[in-house]
């Protein structure tokens, strides 16, 4: 018997659910949380970030990234500075310590990506981003309030 939609929709949902397990699961093997792992990303990826600035990259509540900042900062991985212009606000950066251990972390995960990304031929890469793009479009435009 065929899938209907409502079946296609639940394999996808589950792909996506088999992704974001596979992510925890390395994030917990390196003694982080997902979301921990998320803002480390963010943290890496964006010096001189704010926390508001990770919360909103991070789609995460300003709490959620203060705990795990705070988290950090016990650990030695990150400093916080606060902007001249603001001092209410600080930058969260990776000190020495933090970078070592954030590259170990993102190089594992890049050299992942690859790896399962090149087991793909580039038409199904292509094939793989562009139907990918247009059914989080198609689902953005449905969920739209007009």
């Amino acid at each position: 018997m065929k899938p209907t939609i409502n079946d296609q929709i639940a394999m996808y949902c589950n792909l996506l659910n088999e992704w974001y397990v596979a992510y925890e699961a390395y994030a917990k093997s390196m003694g982080l949380s997902n979301t921990a792992l998320d803002i480390l990303t963010t943290i890496y990826e964006n010096p001189n970030f704010t926390q508001k600035e990770i919360a909103d990259s991070c789609l995460l509540p300003k709490q959620t990234v203060n705990a795990v900042v705070t988290a950090f900062l016990k650990d030695g991985w990150v400093t916080l500075e606060e902007l001249p212009t603001d001092r209410r606000n600080k930058t969260v950066n990776l000190t020495a310590e933090g970078m070592t251990k954030a590259q170990e972390i993102m190089d594992k995960i890049h050299n992942c990506e690859v790896t399962a990304m090149s087991q793909l031929s580039e038409s199904e890469r292509e094939t793989l981003l562009k139907l990918t793009k247009r059914y989080i479009q198609n689902c953005s435009k449905a969920m739209s309030v007009e």
